[in-house]
């Protein structure tokens, strides 16, 4: 079968990733086999065929943990799906006995992996194994190409929560990229009243925020972020605001604009330490929090939300569609080359 290949660093830099022919995958006691219908380029492997990546990465490896299809085959053991059932993938692997496991917190475990990242593979094949326990089914309401992109959706789901975010809340999302715009999309799925967006240059990411109904779509390139979030809560500053650019200037940004006694919540891959003017954290009393992936309870719920349109307009963060074959000349050059005239790439194995 045809696959996407991680091999490390190339000799012009970049990440080696060829797509090559390789053998199918044998389903074993405690495993699911996948006929992947759809997979999306997410902003780590990019950044790791960029080579400015903190991922951790461990070649070889088939590339790709954003991904839905149809199950093939069931190992011994496995009772919660069965064969022709589509679903989608949760691609964190754990030890499932240490103490942050057990609390279904098992997305700081310290044994923690990724489907598509250490050492099994992913979905940037035509075919992928995975344990079993990663596997969610999808409802008829949700169809596969919509299933590829609930794993970014959930990383915004997972903000929310740890955002403590709630109906009649206000909210700045810092970034429009796909995370960015998944957290959108989630802020409105929790009741947000007043939903606004900052980006760096206007394009394909700023449109796509102003399709998702954001009250407003700042351009940071020309506009001052703060002032303008002011303006629009009369001097108050949102409740929450959502960092999801690394933006060496975001966590600035987010200070300024967030309330007093808001709360921040960075769900960023930061690939270098960002100023933080921790006397204003002081003075506003602020909460900082992390939002690392997500956890137990996070994936069903993003499944159940967009399958009954709580969670709506998910294909408009899809921009491109391509096969397999294009994936590195169609698919990561062409982001490398111009982020802003993209957000989600969809790659069909």
């Amino acid at each position: 079968m045809k696959a996407l290949t991680y091999y490390g660093r190339g000799g012009d830099g970049r990440g080696d990733f060829r797509v090559e022919d390789v053998p199918e995958p044998t389903v074993v006691p405690g495993t699911v086999k996948i006929d992947v219908e759809w997979c999306g380029i997410c902003g780590s492997d990019l950044h790791e065929f960029e080579a400015d990546t903190v991922s951790g990465y461990s070649p070889p490896v088939i590339l790709g943990h954003e991904f839905a299809g149809t199950v093939s085959a069931v190992g011994e053991g496995v009772d919660h799906v069965k064969v022709g059932q589509p679903v989608a993938i949760e691609p964190f692997m754990y030890c499932q006995t240490c103490e942050f496991c057990v609390t279904g917190d098992y997305h700081v475990c310290r044994d923690l992996s990724v489907v598509g990242v250490h050492l099994v593979g992913g979905g940037f094949a035509e075919q992928a194994l995975v344990p079993a326990y990663t596997v969610h089914a999808l409802p008829e309401s949700v169809p596969l190409d919509i299933g590829a992109l609930v794993e970014p959706i959930t990383v915004g789901w997972h903000g929310m929560r740890k955002g403590n975010f709630g109906p009649g809340q206000t909210a700045l999302v810092i970034g429009a990229g796909p995370i960015g715009l998944t957290t959108l999309m989630c802020a409105q799925a929790f009741g947000s009243a007043l939903t606004l967006v900052s980006v760096r240059r206007p394009g394909a990411r700023a449109d796509a925020a102003g399709r998702l109904g954001a009250n407003a779509v700042v351009d940071s390139s020309s506009t001052d972020v703060v002032a303008a979030v002011m303006e629009l809560t009369n001097g108050r500053g949102v409740d929450v605001v959502f960092e999801t650019s690394g933006a060496d200037e975001a966590m600035t940004t987010a200070i300024g604009a967030v309330r007093m006694g808001g709360t921040i919540v960075s769900l960023a891959v930061w690939l270098a330490p960002a100023p933080c003017d921790y006397m204003q954290v002081l003075l506003k009393e602020l909460t900082i929090v992390g939002s690392k992936g997500y956890n137990k309870p996070d994936f069903p719920e993003a499944i159940a939300a967009i399958g009954d349109g709580r969670i709506m307009g998910a294909r408009e963060i899809v921009t491109t569609r391509i096969g397999l074959d294009e994936v590195i000349t169609g698919g990561f050059e062409v982001l490398a080359e111009n982020r802003s005239a993209h957000v989600k790439v969809l790659v069909a194995p």
